[in-house]
């Protein structure tokens, strides 16, 4: 029976889109070969139950686990969805679970009031569950040897994150726990980017998942996100407040004065560096720093500070070793370790231009903010082992460029010797329903950023409300250009075009938020809003717009990442090791994903209509990085604000 599995018979629906199901045996060919594929397709095509439909037959017939990272709790969603349909078309049940990260899924009120940070959280979790004081833990501990007997209920279905809470809510159960012990049970396990990524997590999840990575199929969603995180979870930092709480755990945990001394040195040189400098990044020569350090703890050089660590580490495993037969003591969250990893991977890197080291000062609220920070530059450290270690993998995307991805990530190193596949599809939209534009004689480069632009921007923009039925989005490259255009007048421009304005704000908690994008959305059954946010914030890449939530969308500027010393060091390195292509994929890549990414709110699916104009010049010279399904409708059009309405009234949104 199980020999006979294809993907026929997980594919839920009556028939196949356009190119559906050449796609699906495309990547059943290629999961079968133990490849490493990438699918570029606009949203419309299906991505969803392509991946499923194609790649559940392989891990049941080879009793693989099927692992499905997400960015947003959206798209996870959507992948339990999918599955659920699945099994209601077919005699086969896949069993699945989404899961989030344990504040998100906590139920005890002493932590749900407490809004702590998550590393403090995590310590309170632990002091709760060791004195067995959750009984919310304490109830599925005592069951989880027999779940399937105990909750039978929660294996007849795939699990979303949000039901497995409501399910322990009414069960009085810890549904962090219950997700982690039911891993072992599922075939499908959703998630975010860090469970499989991070290299201080991916180790005990795969124990829960009681696999190795060679046993796993992996499937990335939106995977042009994987290379920052790829590069965030492979950096580190140590500011003030962390040094503060390090220095009174070792009082409190009676460590010598010697090894007290380092905080302490660390909390002041951050603190003066914060004294005498504005907001921004002061690069540091990490071997310089590491002496300066070396004869202030009065040690022999690198070798002496090496040792010196090597030590605090040492002793910090032996007081852990106490901590344990001290109820007290046992529950303080451990700041000696992450202070000793810091120091391991500053020597492991010391010469390495794969790093870029800095004192980092922020200003926000009115205050500044410092930390010492050691930040990796290349994604592939982190990802070539993943690739190369896994059964095969599918990231999927509809606005990657396939040459920048496949060597940022390491694919076209073909790692392990597997084979990397692309697969693009075409766009399924028709060309009736895409508006493309790049609108001449306005940018927003440094030099020409002053009321007068701003103001030509804005008579642009007003146009394109007012010709818009119901909603609109204005996606900036930057805050500081959106504040530039409501300095200038934007928002009263709007409201006299009989539209409310919705203005995204980095402030704004998750569930403000939402709020917020659900009440534009209820707009365009009346008389229409306009959402105001910026190029990679939340709202132009982690949310859809699809029929008249979003009828239109403005692109104002190419979303450049300010030309930091970070950046210049990227670049830098990226031309040593991709052939001068540094700028291309440090610095014009990201951006044009960014603006990718944003362009694509409005047509989400096969009928929906949109107009997307990109507004500034500049994307002319770059039109070849904007999506293929956008760059095929693509047209320029003068600076005259006559024609511009005239296209978009001829276009009839």
């Amino acid at each position: 029976m199980i020999e006979k599995l294809n993907y026929h018979t997980f594919f839920p629906y009556p028939r196949f889109r356009t190119q559906q199901q050449g796609i699906i045996q495309k990547i059943e060919k290629g999961a079968k070969n133990w490849e490493n594929i990438l699918l570029v397709a606009p949203n419309g095509t299906g991505k969803t139950v392509i991946a499923l439909s194609a790649l559940l037959p392989i891990a049941l017939k080879e009793d693989k686990k099927l692992v499905y990272l997400c960015r947003t709790h959206s798209q996870s969603d959507r992948v339990i969805k999918e599955l659920k349909k699945i099994n209601n078309t077919t005699d086969r049940l896949v069993l699945g679970i989404s899961l989030r990260g344990r504040n998100e899924m906590c139920l005890n009120p002493r932590l749900t009031r407490s809004r702590m940070p998550s590393s403090e959280a995590m310590a309170l979790c632990k002091e709760l569950r060791k004195n067995r004081r959750c009984s919310h833990y304490r109830n599925v501990v005592e069951e989880k040897d027999e779940l399937w007997e105990s909750f039978p209920e929660l294996f007849t279905d795939p699990s979303s994150a949000e039901y497995l809470i409501d399910y322990s809510k009414n069960n009085g159960l810890c549904p962090y726990f219950l997700a982690k012990y039911m891993l072992r049970e599922v075939k499908v396990i959703v998630c975010n980017f860090q469970w499989l990524i991070n290299p201080d997590i991916i180790f005990g999840f795969l124990r829960l998942l009681d696999c190795k990575l060679e046993d796993i199929i992996l499937v990335i969603d939106e995977c042009h996100n994987i290379i920052d995180v790829a590069t965030e979870v492979n950096s580190k930092k140590l500011n003030p407040s962390f040094l503060t709480k390090t220095i009174e755990y070792m009082r409190e945990s009676k460590f010598q004065d010697k090894f007290i001394r380092l905080p302490r040195l660390l909390r002041n040189y951050l603190e003066k560096k914060k004294r005498d400098n504005g907001a921004g990044e002061i690069p540091i020569n990490p071997r310089e720093l590491a002496l300066k350090l070396a004869k202030a703890l009065r040690v022999n050089g690198l070798k002496g500070f090496r040792d010196y660590i090597k030590e605090l580490k040492k002793t910090n495993n032996l007081k852990r070793e106490m901590r344990n037969e001290n109820e007290k003591l046992d529950t303080l969250r451990d700041f000696v370790k992450p202070l000793v990893r810091f120091w391991e991977k500053w020597f492991n890197k010391l010469d390495s231009d794969a790093y870029f080291c800095c004192v980092n000062i922020k200003k926000a609220n009115r205050r500044k903010y410092v930390s010492l920070e050691i930040n990796s530059l290349d994604p592939r450290e982190i990802l070539i082992p993943i690739f190369k270690k896994t059964h095969s993998s599918l990231c999927l995307t509809g606005t990657v460029n396939p040459k920048v991805f496949s060597n940022l990530t390491g694919l076209n190193f073909k790692p392990g010797g597997k084979e990397y596949t692309e697969i693009a599809a075409d766009s399924p939209f028709p060309s009736k329903n895409i508006l493309a534009l790049i609108t001449q004689g306005v940018n927003t480069s440094n030099s020409d950023r002053n009321p007068s632009m701003f103001k030509k921007y804005i008579g642009k923009i007003e146009i394109v409300v007012r010709s818009t039925p119901a909603n609109t989005g204005i996606f900036c490259a930057s805050y500081s250009i959106l504040n530039s255009l409501l300095m200038n007048g934007l928002a009263d421009r709007i409201r006299k075009a009989g539209k409310q304005l919705f203005v995204e704000d980095s402030r704004l908690s998750a569930s403000e938020n939402a709020t917020m994008v659900e009440d534009f959305k209820s707009l365009s059954k009346r008389k229409g809003g306009v959402l105001l946010g910026v190029c990679g914030g939340r709202n132009s890449e982690g949310e859809d717009y699809p029929g008249d939530y979003m009828n239109s969308v403005v692109i104002v500027g190419i979303p450049y990442h300010m030309p930091t010393p970070s950046t210049n060091a990227k670049i830098k390195y990226y031309d040593k090791v991709f052939n001068k292509k540094g700028w291309l994929f440090g610095y014009l890549s990201p951006a044009m994903q960014r603006a990718n990414q944003a362009s694509g709110r409005p047509i989400r699916k096969t009928k929906d209509k949109g107009a997307i104009i990109f507004m500034d010049e500049r994307f002319i010279k770059q039109k070849s990085w904007i999506s293929n399904w956008v760059q095929k409708e693509l047209k320029i059009i003068s600076e005259d604000n006559n024609y511009l309405q005239r296209i978009l009234n001829k276009f009839c949104l």
